[in-house]
């Protein structure tokens, strides 16, 4: 899927925050810094969750974790990062 969204991280643990414009096109994703007003806001951990593949932004966004600015942003969320196969562990840890 094609498409845009600004992101605004918090990482609490390093102190840092940044916002982040993502942006889709012919299946490659860049990412760069931006001052444009944020489309989702979240802590780092639950991008590395939805990064990952094992979580819906939508989902994140229903369980409080997300913050949604605008109306579809979650949605658009949900394809941007969709995985064909979810995650998998191979060993146990």
């Amino acid at each position: 899927t094609d498409g845009e969204l600004v992101l605004d991280i918090d990482d609490p643990f390093f102190g840092e925050h940044g916002r982040y414009l993502l942006t889709v096109r012919d299946g490659k994703a860049d990412c760069a810094a931006t001052d444009r007003k944020p489309d989702l806001s979240m802590d780092v951990r639950d991008l590395g969750s939805v990064y990952l593949g094992g979580t819906a932004p939508s989902t994140l966004v229903r369980a409080g974790h997300i913050q949604a600015h605008r109306p579809g942003a979650a949605t658009l969320a949900d394809s941007l990062f969709r995985a064909d196969r979810p995650p998998h562990c191979l060993h146990w840890f």
